[in-house]
């Protein structure tokens, strides 16, 4: 079995987990069900057409959303949006230390 067929078939079996709602240990039988219809995909395709622009399925995974929290750019900017702008505090100064000998 070539890469490109071997690849096409691992694209369309993760479609078909995909639609099924992401089932677990059914892999093998998505693994098949992709064979069977990426092997009678080739078979079906016109003699005008070379076997390497068999029609592909492209899977993009959506970005997963890891926290509720805000983007910290978005927090300073609200924060510096509702709060009036302060002049900083003094500082107190620095007391230094005698030296002893």
């Amino acid at each position: 079995m070539s890469v490109d067929v071997e690849q096409r078939i691992r694209d369309r079996a993760y479609a078909i987990w995909l639609e099924e709602g992401c089932p677990h240990g059914r892999d093998a039988d998505h693994w098949g069900q992709a064979e069977r219809e990426v092997l009678a995909e080739a078979v079906v395709v016109p003699d005008h057409a070379p076997p390497d622009h068999a029609r592909v399925i492209a899977v993009v995974k959506a970005p997963r959303k890891t926290t509720n929290a805000r983007p910290r750019s978005v927090v300073k900017l609200a924060e510096a949006e509702a709060a009036p702008a302060e002049p900083p505090k003094a500082r107190k100064p620095r007391i230094r230390k005698a030296v002893t000998a």
